[in-house]
C-alpha cells in the first residue's frame, strides 16, 4: 500500500513540474488523442475545480477554499495512513490497492495546496460540445481508488482474501445471517419427512 502510494506521488509531482516547465500557464492545449489534451492550469478548487470560490469567516478569522481543501486533504491522508497502519493489511488486495491510491492522490494534492496555494492541473477530455474539467494524476487517484473500493464492497472474498486471519477463526458471514435457520426457496414447497 505505502509503496504504492509513494509511487504514484512521486508520478503526481513528477507530471505537475514537467507541466510547469514545459507548458505556459493557461497557453494553447495541446491535442492527444481520443479526445484527450495536455493543458497548464492552476486550480484553488477541489478536484475537478470544485469550491474554487469557497469563503468562510470564522471567529474573526477569514479560511479560503485552499486552506479549507488542504485542511480536509492531511486529515483524509492522516486517517488513511493510520488505518493502513493498524488493519490495513489484512484487507483484501483490492481494498489496499484502492486506499493506497486515495493516499497518494490525498498527499499529492495536499502538497501542491499547502506549498504553492493551488494545485497544477494538466489533463483535459473533451469530445463534441462537452467539456470535462481539467484534472491531474492526484485526482485520478482519488476516482479510481474509490471506484475500486465501490466495485470491492461488491466483491466476495476468495483464495487468500477469504475472511481467514491467522488465528484460524473465521470472519462473520458476509449477510450476517448465519445464526438463523434455512429459508425454504421462494416460490417452490418444502417437505419434512
Amino acid at each position: 500500500m505505502f509503496v504504492l502510494a509513494t509511487a504514484l506521488v512521486a508520478l503526481d509531482q513528477l507530471t505537475k513540474q514537467l507541466v510547469v516547465r514545459a507548458l505556459p500557464l493557461g497557453g494553447q492545449e495541446i491535442a492527444l488523442a481520443l479526445g484527450f489534451s495536455l493543458t497548464h492550469v492552476r486550480n484553488s478548487g477541489a478536484a475537478f475545480g470544485m469550491l474554487r470560490n469557497f469563503d468562510l469567516e470564522v471567529l474573526g478569522f477569514h479560511i479560503d477554499g485552499t486552506f479549507m481543501l488542504g485542511l480536509l486533504s492531511g486529515i483524509v491522508a492522516l486517517g488513511l495512513f493510520v488505518y493502513m497502519l493498524r488493519g490495513g493489511a489484512r484487507q483484501p488486495r483490492l481494498v489496499r490497492v484502492a486506499l493506497g491510491m486515495v493516499l497518494a492522490g490525498a498527499i499529492g494534492n495536499m502538497i501542491d495546496r499547502l506549498r504553492l496555494g493551488y494545485v497544477t492541473d494538466f489533463i483535459h477530455f473533451s469530445s463534441g460540445s462537452f467539456s470535462f474539467p481539467v484534472f491531474n494524476v492526484a485526482d485520478m487517484c482519488v476516482v479510481i481508488g474509490a471506484g475500486l473500493l465501490v466495485i470491492a464492497s461488491f466483491a466476495r472474498p476468495t483464495g487468500a482474501d477469504s475472511g481467514r486471519v491467522s488465528t484460524g477463526v473465521r470472519a462473520p458471514h458476509p449477510t450476517g445471517l448465519e445464526d438463523f435457520p434455512e429459508l425454504p426457496p421462494l416460490g417452490g414447497r418444502t417437505t419434512t419427512e
